[in-house]
């Protein structure tokens, strides 16, 4: 059975990429981190801190890229989660928000139990960060006896002759960075709304609370009110019936 040189090649990549976990329960923000790192990281996704501390303990990822708001736990009751797990105690993570006050009430500055990334981000910068955590392997060197075996006309011709113009490929990457922020942007502007939205219904709740509280204390003072009132009709009966007596 013949193997092709590519299929093996792909196989070798798969078995020695750095694994990187994204637990983000925004799909489109999961999709273009997955976009920004293909070929460079093997990517893998989970949707809230539950899943995301379930797939940490099954791949024992190398960085874990945590979003900070989430349903049920946030990032960092998940970071706690994770801290707890048997060799997942010393993995780097990076939190990401676009609130990042929301992350200061938890956690105060400087942030010491993780790296912190604040979104929108562009992809560049997302990178760079996790490359601080997993550089990227090194070529390997050539020999000198290889360098000097090879004839000069062929390393000439080695040369990719498809390459793009690198103004090409700089207009290719500010388009990328471009629908990352844009992207980062609706999704921080959704954030932030529903933020804003529970944190009003919060104080309507809070203000119907303390006027239902103030109407039950009218209410006990009335029936102060009530009961004295009684006891005094109570005291001119008993006058009235001593009265008729006599």
């Amino acid at each position: 059975m013949m193997v092709s040189h590519s299929y093996l090649g792909g196989f070798f990549r798969s078995m020695t990429a750095k694994k990187v976990l994204v637990i983000d329960d925004s799909i489109m923000i999961r999709k273009m981190v997955k976009s920004i790192l293909s070929g460079k990281y093997d990517v893998l996704e989970a949707s809230d801190g539950k899943s995301g501390l379930d797939a940490a303990r099954k791949i024992f990822p190398d960085l874990i890229l945590l979003d900070f708001v989430m349903p049920k736990y946030n990032g960092y009751q998940t970071l706690q989660a994770i801290r707890r797990v048997e060799g997942l105690q010393n993995v780097p993570v990076i939190m990401i928000s676009g609130l990042k006050e929301q992350v200061t009430e938890h956690v105060p500055e400087p942030f010491t139990e993780f790296d912190f990334l604040e979104k929108p981000f562009e992809a560049d910068v997302l990178v760079a960060r996790i490359q601080n955590f997993l550089p990227p392997e090194s070529a390997a060197p050539v020999s000198a006896a290889s360098s000097r075996s090879t004839p000069v006309a062929a390393v000439r011709t080695a040369q990719p002759t498809t390459e793009e113009p690198p103004n090409m490929q700089m207009v290719l990457n500010r388009l990328t960075s471009t629908e990352t922020l844009l992207v980062q942007g609706i999704e921080n502007l959704i954030q932030r709304e529903v933020v804003a939205r529970f944190n009003e219904l919060n104080t309507r709740i809070e203000h119907q609370d303390n006027a239902i509280k103030a109407l039950g204390q009218r209410m006990d003072k009335i029936s102060e009110q009530i009961d004295h009132q009684n006891k005094g009709l109570m005291v001119i009966l008993r006058e009235l019936k001593s009265l008729q007596g006599k």
